[in-house]
């Protein structure tokens, strides 16, 4: 089994090298490493080459944002044979033996999809991502185990209605069967998403793999309202940045073209408004202690 291992980045020369030094025992002979850069105006080309000459660097415009690098990669490892792409965000390190945990287990699941478990860097022992389940009555996702014990994870593998981008390793026939990802639609967050569900109508099964991991810096991902006060123009950001999730016109199409019924999406739709606004609200009108109470609450979910 050969894997392409696709990496976007920009600007963020230390985190990408931390990353890829993770990453040095992990890899086979036959697989291939793709940094695909939206043109870093730091030292992030001269490093990869020199640190890491065997390495694929494809040099972009930032215009393309996540899923058009991802794109350009995953045409890359396509083009260089691979069997399977692992999508891998440039702020993660990798623990050992998590790809040889994926590699055995999508040799036993021929249309699988598979995740590893992302815990916290700063709090290695905590879940952050361990796929997300569907709510019956809405079309909202949530997060599985999510500030959960790593060590609380029972089983091999876990079959899971939603998996993300940030290390998803995707067999080879799930593009060529349905496409790139949605850069047009989604150009940033929820492609991923996208990608996962189109490629379930098509029969594709999803699953977390319990006991691979890898650890994701979460102070570099997003632009997360919940655990920090937040000024006017970040306020207003969450509802146009295409960094948040957020973001009313991608949220409010992704939610459209994977809903479930009309009444599904709007119960989703009025609850996650809802819910920011109050988040917004709590920037203003809570005092700095009792935000910080709330905001350690949100945090543990």
């Amino acid at each position: 089994m050969r894997i392409g291992v696709v990496i976007p980045t920009y600007n963020r020369c230390a985190a990408l090298l931390r990353c890829l030094e993770s990453l040095r025992g992990e890899l086979l002979s036959g697989d291939v490493m793709i940094v695909v850069d939206a043109g870093s105006m730091d030292s992030t080309q001269s490093e990869v080459q020199q640190r890491f000459p065997d390495a694929h660097y494809l040099r972009a415009t930032p215009d393309l944002w996540w899923a058009g690098l991802c794109n350009l990669g995953v045409k890359e490892a396509l083009d260089q044979g691979v069997d399977y792409i692992l999508t891998l965000n440039d702020d993660n390190v990798a623990t050992s033996g998590f790809l040889n945990r994926l590699r055995k287990i999508a040799e036993q699941h021929e249309n699988g999809i598979l995740s590893s478990v992302v815990a916290y860097l700063n709090d290695p022992n905590v879940v952050f991502f361990a796929g997300r389940s569907r709510d019956r009555w809405s079309d909202r996702f949530r997060y599985i185990h999510h500030n959960q014990p790593v060590e609380a994870l029972d089983g091999e593998i876990q079959e899971v209605d939603l998996l993300h981008g940030m290390c998803t390793l995707i067999p080879r026939n799930a593009f060529e069967r349905i496409g790139l990802f949605d850069a047009k639609s989604f150009p940033h967050l929820f492609a991923d998403d996208d990608f996962v569900l189109r490629a379930k109508q098509e029969g594709f099964t999803t699953w977390v793999v319990t006991d691979s991991v890898v650890l994701n810096d979460r102070a570099s991902t997003g632009s997360n309202p919940y655990d920090r006060k937040l000024n006017l123009a970040e306020a207003f950001s969450l509802l146009t940045s295409r960094r948040s999730s957020f973001q009313l016109k991608t949220r409010t199409r992704f939610l459209w073209r994977h809903k479930r019924g009309a009444l599904g999406f709007l119960v989703t739709w009025i609850g996650d408004y809802l819910r920011l606004s109050g988040v917004l609200l709590s920037r203003w009108l809570l005092p700095e202690k009792q935000f910080t109470a709330l905001a350690e609450k949100w945090r543990k979910g």
